[in-house]
């Protein structure tokens, strides 16, 4: 995987704890707890997280160790990636449908499609994942929870300095990335809460 950029101790300590796969980990498992309480519904957030967050990360490293990463993404072409994405949307939708799952977890999962789409068809422009995670993560954590989901923008917002920090160069882009995921993933968000409700 990447290495941490040098910089500031406390910018390379929150670029680490704060990797995507565990912003969205979280939300995952925050979305339906807060939604209907503990129970079973840790299990839905716990099950989200671990098919989103830790199986494509455990791939990821795999590839990478094989160095299959080094000839890149790109070689997949852009329409396989859609349709994959596609699929694991409609397929997700179908499993909490029949299982009686959350309806909100499914608002977050397709947030987060949402944002993974928006970095695939402007991928030539450089957006930043983890800085769109920031932006997608806090405004679904500030719709999510009210004043109390505030407490994980600010804690989100501090990424986003941190990566500002960690390469000032890019702050611009970093900048625009993270509101580009706060608009998309927030936006989705609330617009399939409303569906739901």
């Amino acid at each position: 995987m990447t290495a941490v950029p040098r910089g500031p101790a406390a910018a390379r300590i929150i670029a680490a704890v704060l990797p995507p796969a565990v912003v969205w980990a979280v939300v995952l498992v925050l979305s339906p707890v807060l939604e209907y309480g503990l129970g079973r519904m840790v299990w839905w957030g716990t099950g989200a997280a671990f098919l989103l967050c830790f199986v494509p990360w455990a791939i990821v490293t795999w590839l990478d160790k094989r160095g299959d990463l080094r000839r890149g993404i790109e070689r997949l072409g852009f329409g396989p990636l859609m349709v994959c994405t596609g699929v694991l949307m409609y397929g997700t939708l179908r499993a909490i449908q029949r299982l009686n799952g959350p309806l909100g977890l499914a608002a977050v999962i397709f947030a987060i499609y949402g944002g993974f789409a928006l970095m695939l068809l402007f991928r030539r422009a450089g957006p930043d994942w983890t800085c769109m995670t920031y932006g997608g993560a806090a405004a679904i954590l500030v719709l999510m929870a009210g004043m109390t989901g505030l407490i994980g923008a600010v804690l989100l917002a501090a990424g986003v300095w941190a990566q500002t920090l960690l390469q000032p160069a890019q702050a611009g882009r970093f900048a625009v990335s993270a509101l580009a995921g706060a608009v998309v993933c927030g936006g989705i968000y609330a617009l399939l809460e409303q569906a739901v409700r």
